[in-house]
């Protein structure tokens, strides 16, 4: 992949943050940086980071992605209200299988996201 100052900041901006933002926080982000980028330029740098494996891009609903710097194999959360995406803490025995299907099945990574309501979108139902 040649050498860009676009996806250079794009990737700079999301290694930033232990956040899941969506494109267009990125965008708002590498706006203070380089004031000329448009968000086009944005979606296409963050889509050939994800080709290359420099970044990883978390589905939250339909047609809806977060980003992620942190390609270590790891699970997500990730609310179907607001879309907000976490890192998700598994149990060492199902982490254990995923790593023991990864090998088997000669696959580099797996991606595995458990959809739930945040703690903040559930306050706001109960009120």
């Amino acid at each position: 992949m040649n050498y860009s100052r676009q996806r250079e900041t794009v990737l700079s901006v999301l290694s930033a943050t232990k956040e899941h933002p969506s494109a267009e926080s990125i965008f708002l982000e590498c706006k203070k940086i380089l004031p000329n980028i448009g968000l086009a330029t944005v979606y296409r740098n963050l889509e050939q980071l994800v080709a290359s494996g420099q970044i990883i891009k978390v589905p939250v609903g339909q047609d809806r992605y977060r980003y992620d710097a942190d390609i270590s194999l790891h699970c997500h959360g990730a609310c179907p209200v607001c879309g907000k995406v976490w890192d998700e803490e598994i149990s060492p025995s199902l982490n254990d299988a995923l790593q023991s299907e990864c090998e088997k099945n000669n696959s580099e990574s797996y991606s595995l996201t458990f959809f739930r309501i945040c703690g903040e979108c559930k306050a706001k139902q109960e009120q």
